[in-house]
C-alpha cells in the first residue's frame, strides 16, 4: 500500500465540501429540533445549540 500525496487545493477542496455538507446537516437538525420543541411545548425555540 502506498500513500498517495495530495495537493493543498484538492485537501482545500474536501475539506470546504466537507464543512458546507456538514453546515447543511445543522440546518435540517436545526428546523427538525425547532419544530419538534414548538410541537412539545407550544413555544418558539429562542436557542439552538449543537457540537
Amino acid at each position: 500500500m502506498e500513500k498517495v500525496k495530495i495537493t493543498r487545493e484538492e485537501a482545500l477542496a474536501k475539506f470546504q465540501a466537507a464543512k458546507n455538507k456538514k453546515r447543511e446537516c445543522l440546518k435540517q437538525l436545526e428546523k427538525s429540533m425547532k419544530e419538534i420543541y414548538k410541537k412539545r411545548t407550544g413555544k418558539e425555540a429562542e436557542n439552538f445549540f449543537a457540537l
